[in-house]
């Protein structure tokens, strides 16, 4: 079947037809822009900044990190408070901060719980109850399936030490 030979005419005509009149467009943009008031208000004066000049008054540098203070053993010694065995052999782990380190797993029984712990430098670990871990000298209390127990002992600033509980809980990426 061939299409009417008169489908192109209208079609042709139809298109024709369609062409918009936008001259009221076009002067209603006109009109709009140029009736258009801005209301803006002033801009306040602008804050002057004077900066102090740095006098350094102590021997260490601002821009690091103060190193604690290391009391001498006689020290501790003679306090009628609790104190941790500073005499004691570090582990590995008792260089790293709690929040770098991740526990990634758990190896063992119901009697004796291994627990994996993954160092900021790819070194897998295992620990169990006993062992220290953290630079606040934690010792593993509990290893459970998704999280270990520490307490880990702090300085009071006064020569005595204060334990506290943390936990470090399963990594699962």
């Amino acid at each position: 079947m061939n299409p009417p030979f008169y489908l192109p005419l209208m079609l042709c005509l139809l298109l024709m037809g369609c062409r918009a009149n936008d001259d009221s467009i076009s002067i209603f943009i006109s009109n709009s822009h140029s009736a258009a008031e801005a209301r803006i208000e002033p801009l306040s004066a602008q804050f002057e900044f004077i900066a102090d000049e740095f006098v350094m008054t102590d021997s260490r540098v601002p821009f690091v990190r103060p190193y604690p203070k290391q009391m001498d053993i006689a020290e501790t010694s003679n306090k009628s408070c609790w104190q941790p065995n500073l005499q004691r052999e570090f582990t590995a782990l008792e260089s790293y901060s709690l929040d770098t380190l991740t526990m990634k797993g758990v190896l063992g029984d119901r009697k004796q719980l291994w627990a994996l712990i993954y160092t900021p430098e790819g070194q897998l670990i295992k620990i169990r109850e006993g062992h220290y871990i953290g630079l606040n000298h934690g010792q593993v209390q509990r290893v459970g399936s998704r999280s270990i127990d520490i307490e880990e002992i702090l300085p009071d600033g006064a020569g005595c030490w204060l334990k506290r509980t943390t936990h470090l809980a399963l990594n699962q990426q």
